[in-house]
């Protein structure tokens, strides 16, 4: 048996309400069965009902998820014609008294299929082929669908043509139902037209903001998180050509949260300074990647106590991946007020020369993903020196062999660790390394990294260098 929902948008969409539009997009996530129908958006989802942990827990889900979407409605029918039909008869019950409703009923969610008494109680109002004809239904003394479909399926059809018996064959489900499934664009892009032309870049925020649920719901649909965000401006055309302004936003981890992105619009929106008064804007997305879905908790945890949970092997999933989303929202914010390049990100890098073993990029651009280096069996220096400081030597008694200095002469306690690297590089010459490194002990400066640089053409002698601290 078929298991339809309707949902009914908000009449003027309006801050967190979404379009008919995006909310078909955002119900992608639930089911690749949505379509519009008049002015609503059904989905079939009896295929997806066992990934949600069956009907019930599935039917809680949009019910309170549609409410947050800003949906006015949200009613389920084994038909598509029916779901909408129960969905526009909640809107009427909500907004007539109760006078006004003694032929209207409530009705149950969990009505087991078309037709019973509880299902025909639907206003004549809430099908569209018995509403064009409601004033003659009306004069004939039918209120409600159960009274139209008493009467003789021959005089209905003779008096009101063969629309109204196909409306109410399928609102029961005894006639099939056909539609062109909703897809989600490959791109996101919405083109916003102002009211009135903004001078400052600050108050461009508004009209932003009434994008983003629309983009969240795009990508709840594509169950992604955008990269980068592409803001396009463009300036009055009479008064400054075709001249337009762009800006990227890039986000550090993939995200789909509307407060997350508003914040750091608004952030970016401060260090813009625009040229001219802005008359049209324009939203895209291209870069996005699938995010996983949250996984629930056995025992449900407060906001506060995942954020402040302490760090250690006890912490829960869920608190990690809260602070892992706080972190990576201050990361966002930090770059946008300081700069990309004031605020960076090390990667750990397969290389053995230690100078080449990790690289610095602006913490706000994704890092592709790179090999995991190999396992190091030698130990590693707490502070790496930028550059390695060449240190003195000094043969021993016997005038055969140089000891390095650093503070005293120092003693070698373990090695030499041989790393011969980088003749493989575009400039040999100066990327080519060949050298014995060793660990040292100092009275006064402690354990110390040291190597000794082997010559790679021949013909000098070994020097001695300075390449790190241990704390």
């Amino acid at each position: 048996m078929p298991h339809w929902t309707a949902l009914l948008p908000a009449a003027l969409p309006e801050g967190a309400a979404l379009s008919r539009e995006a909310l078909g997009w955002w119900a992608l996530q639930f089911t690749p069965r949505v379509a519009c129908l008049e002015e609503a958006v059904v989905l079939e989802w009896g295929g997806s009902q066992r990934l949600f942990g069956g009907p019930a827990r599935l039917l809680a889900r949009l019910d309170m998820a549609s409410r947050q979407q800003g949906a006015q409605a949200c009613a389920h029918a084994p038909s598509a014609l029916g779901a909408l039909a129960v969905a526009r008869q909640q809107v009427l019950l909500a907004g007539m008294g109760a006078s006004d409703a003694v032929h209207l009923q409530p009705i149950p969610l969990d009505a087991p299929s078309l037709p019973t008494p509880d299902w025909v109680r639907l206003d004549l109002l809430t099908v569209s082929a018995l509403a064009a004809h409601a004033h003659t239904l009306n004069r004939l003394g039918c209120r409600t669908v159960a009274d139209v479909m008493a009467l003789p399926r021959g005089g209905i059809s003779r008096r009101f043509g063969p629309v109204v018996l196909q409306a109410l064959d399928q609102l029961c489900g005894l006639r099939p139902e056909t539609f062109t499934w909703l897809s989600l664009p490959a791109v996101f892009e919405h083109r916003v037209i102002l009211p009135t032309r903004v001078d400052t870049a600050e108050g461009l925020i508004h009209a932003i903001e009434s994008v983003l649920p629309a983009l969240c719901a795009w990508l709840a649909g594509q169950q992604a998180g955008l990269n980068a965000l592409h803001l396009r401006w463009h300036h009055g055309r009479r008064r400054h050509g075709d001249e337009t302004g762009a800006h990227l936003i890039r986000v550090s981890t993939p995200t789909h949260h509307a407060a997350r992105l508003s914040k750091l619009i608004h952030e970016h929106l401060q260090h813009i300074r625009l040229a001219a008064p802005v008359e049209e804007l324009t939203l895209r997305v291209d870069d996005f990647q699938t995010i996983e879905a949250p996984c629930a908790a056995l025992f449900p945890e407060g906001g506060a106590a995942l954020l402040n949970a302490p760090s250690g092997s006890h912490i829960t999933p869920a608190a990690r991946k809260v602070q892992r989303d706080a972190l990576a929202a201050l990361v966002d914010q930090l770059s946008a007020r300081l700069g990309p390049e004031r605020v960076l990100q090390g990667h750990i890098h397969a290389d053995h020369r230690p100078e080449r073993a990790q690289r610095w990029q602006a913490a706000s651009e994704t890092m592709p993903a790179l090999p995991a280096p190999p396992p190091v069996d030698w130990p590693q220096p707490t502070w790496l020196l930028p550059q390695p400081l060449p240190l003195a030597t000094l043969p021993d008694a016997q005038g055969q062999h140089a000891h390095p200095f650093y503070q005293g002469r120092l003693d070698l306690i373990a090695g030499p660790h041989r790393i011969e690297a980088g003749w493989w590089d575009a400039a040999p010459d100066t990327d080519a390394v060949a050298r014995d490194y060793f660990l040292a002990s100092s009275a006064i400066a402690g354990l110390l990294w040291i190597f000794r640089a082997r010559p790679v053409t021949g013909g000098e002698a070994p020097r001695w260098f300075l390449h790190g601290f241990f704390a």
